[in-house]
């Protein structure tokens, strides 16, 4: 039989390379067997030489941050671009608002940009009336408020799921410095690793401010229903702020899954906060907002301003990404198609996972993650270690990156564990 068509038999010619290259002393076996595997498929497999993530330096995976792996939306792109010789003027007047309450389905009434007198106070008064958004550069200055509106007279408390995200715990924790006697209590997750709404209803205590509920959760990833939420905070006592951070709500892959919003409209007590950092690849520009309620809302601005400290690029961004629907279906199927795949791996892997409805997910390496995640690192690739504030010690939370990030993070992670990359 010819060589050439010995080679178009797959069985026989994995099996005659990998003989070949067993030999091969320079390599390690893993590399060797990588060889083999691209000689049979004739698919070179991918080194770090290969990867150049969007607004990461070429040769490093970086995947640790939740980050959106496309980029920014080209829209946003072209929009910072146009405007780029304004960043000497302030951003006064934007669209951005009243854009997001059209999103959200929010009457404002006969309100809009070209309507509104800037010299009239009282037409931002009857404005502000309407309002049920908050702009904010980023998300985080949302969490930062909403924990100093939780200490109150110094003795507020906060219950929070554990693990949880955590920034509203650790600002109001943060006041026992000045010798405020605030306290935060931390209601451990089910056993499938969601919010376990029952304990959180049972911790609340008279001293209780807020309870905060990040859904999908961060970092476990996991949903709460739209109905077992509705339940929950209405059983909850009205004088307790309910704050729902929804950072990753667009990933959510449930059918028809209905968010939060409508109850913060329609409940005194819930606030929910947004961000276009994920599903618009916004993070390095700073585009956050809060719904809630005129009362909810109107102590968020006493504590946090009108203007939410939009620079004119970050306006500029944001007005445009919001219209940007092609790249949000691409977002949502790069991060879905991203989680199908790591599912696979894992699952050959023989690992664990937490199903996902984020943009990231946590995997039990049964074993001290840290000690992976730094040789990780020394590998270029970079990920989270479920140590320190989440205490999952066994646990790497991985975000989604792209197709080719990703096969390089598996590769580097079956060397790092002592597994075959292929065979």
């Amino acid at each position: 039989m010819e060589f050439s068509k010995e080679l178009g038999h797959a069985v026989s010619r994995r099996g005659f390379l990998k003989g070949a290259l067993v030999g091969a002393g320079a390599l390690s076996l893993s590399s060797r067997l990588a060889l083999a595997e691209a000689l049979v498929t004739g698919k070179r497999p991918l080194t770090m030489d290969d990867i150049q993530g969007n607004g990461v330096m070429k040769g490093i995976v970086q995947i640790s941050a939740n980050e959106n792996p496309l980029g920014a939306s080209p829209r946003a792109i072209e929009a910072v671009a146009q405007h780029m010789f304004e960043m000497n003027r302030y951003s006064f007047g934007t669209r951005l608002p009243f854009m997001l309450h059209k999103l959200h389905g929010i009457a404002l009434g006969d309100f809009n940009l070209a309507n509104l007198d800037f010299d009239n106070p009282a037409s931002f008064r009857a404005l502000r009336e309407k309002l049920r958004i908050m702009i904010s550069a980023g998300s985080g200055p949302i969490l930062q408020t909403i924990g100093l509106m939780t200490v109150g007279d110094g003795t507020g408390e906060v219950i929070e799921a554990q693990p949880g995200y955590g920034q509203v715990a650790m600002v109001t924790e943060s006041f026992k410095m000045t010798g405020a006697k605030t306290n935060v209590i931390r209601v451990p997750l089910t056993t499938d690793y969601k919010h376990d709404l029952n304990a959180m209803l049972k911790a609340i205590t008279p001293k209780t401010t807020c309870v905060t509920i990040t859904n999908p959760n961060n970092p476990t990833g996991t949903l709460i229903s739209h109905d077992d939420l509705t339940k929950f905070i209405d059983a909850v006592p009205p004088t307790v702020m309910v704050f729902i951070d929804e950072a990753y709500i667009h990933f959510a892959q449930e059918p028809n899954y209905k968010d939060g919003i409508d109850l913060a409209l329609s409940r005194e007590n819930v606030i929910v906060a947004r961000t276009f950092s994920k599903i618009y690849g916004l993070a390095g520009m700073r585009i956050g907002y809060a719904i809630a309620g005129p009362k909810m809302l109107g102590k968020l601005m006493l504590y946090s301003g009108f203007g939410g400290g939009l620079s004119v690029l970050s306006d500029a961004a944001a007005t445009a990404a919001i219209e940007d629907d092609d790249f949000v279906g691409r977002s949502k199927k790069v991060v879905a198609d991203g989680k199908n795949y790591l599912y696979s791996e894992f699952k050959a892997m023989g690992l664990e996972y937490i199903p996902s409805h984020t943009n990231f997910m946590m995997v039990d390496l049964k074993r001290n993650s840290q000690e992976v995640v730094r040789e990780l690192r020394k590998r270029r690739v970079m990920i989270r270690s479920g140590m320190g504030q989440w205490n999952m010690p066994n646990f790497i939370r991985v975000s989604i990156g792209t197709q080719e990030e990703l096969e390089v993070f598996i590769s580097t992670l079956k060397d790092v564990l002592g597994q075959k990359t292929v065979g």
